[in-house]
């Protein structure tokens, strides 16, 4: 996701600078309609929920939820989880991952910093030329959302911090690059983090930690191809997220704060 429809996420959550009273939450309903509908299915992860149901004429109805709630984990960190031997030989993304979450005494403070040091080396280019891997995202210094998406799960799984990446559909407006007007937004990726006493929570690398907004619509099923019959179209959007705003750099990240 670039700047702008960061910024636009920024409106959508009704961000201050500092955290308001938590219990805020948001609603949204959208029609799907298309033969990729079937990439949607249930979805559940803290603070966000995504429900799929029959509509008229073959089409389905998705219902999300997203509360605002601080994430309720006090999970340690270090975690203690044993290194991932599938991870590839990268000692200088090693020691990023290292001195981004020295000094954090729960997991959840140890992904913000990763994450919030993450914005502020990588910046935002929607090239889908670019190769995206964390290799060359980590050298280059640029990347689109793929990118920040892949090497943010490798630096938090450095981090021995259980992560992945998600695909689906991020609701936006006419401009953004990558714009579908059959879906009225983009294709786009995010991550989720595994917190051993919550469970999975999302993040979007290019725009927020520990939490979305009700315009993400993850696909449960791997699409391995950009789908060619989807069709989504808003029903109704309505509440508040309270979120906080913290600087990452020169780029700004929305922080769901997590429980003392």
């Amino acid at each position: 996701m670039n700047r702008g429809a960061a910024a636009f996420l920024a409106v959508a959550m009704t961000l201050g600078s500092a955290a308001v009273a938590a219990g805020g939450e948001q609603v949204a309903r959208y029609r799907g309609m298309g033969d990729a509908v079937r990439l949607f299915d249930q979805f559940d992860n803290d603070g966000y929920s995504l429900t799929v149901s029959a509509g008229p004429s073959g089409s389905v109805e998705l219902s999300v939820r997203v509360s605002d709630s601080p994430l309720a984990s006090r999970a340690p960190f270090p975690t203690g989880l044993p290194r991932d031997r599938a991870l590839p030989h990268a000692p200088e993304r090693d020691t990023f991952a290292e001195s981004s979450a020295r000094g954090a005494a729960t997991e959840a403070v140890a992904v913000e910093r990763i994450l919030a040091a993450l914005a502020a080396l990588v910046r935002y280019d929607p090239d889908r030329v670019r190769r995206q891997d964390p290799s060359a995202v980590f050298a280059e210094k640029r990347a689109n959302c793929v990118g920040l998406s892949e090497l943010a799960v490798d630096l938090l799984r450095r981090a021995e911090i259980r992560a992945r990446t998600v695909q689906g559909v991020l609701k936006s407006d006419p401009g953004t690059p990558g714009y579908d007007g059959r879906i009225g937004g983009v294709y786009h990726r995010w991550i989720e983090v595994h917190y051993p006493d919550r469970g999975f929570a999302f993040s979007d690398p290019s725009a927020s930690v520990n939490g979305v907004d009700a315009r993400y619509l993850p696909f449960a099923r791997r699409a391995y191809s950009k789908p060619k019959d989807l069709r989504l179209t808003p029903i109704s959007f309505a509440g508040r997220l309270a979120y906080r705003s913290v600087a990452a750099g020169d780029a700004n990240l929305l922080l769901r704060t997590a429980a003392p």
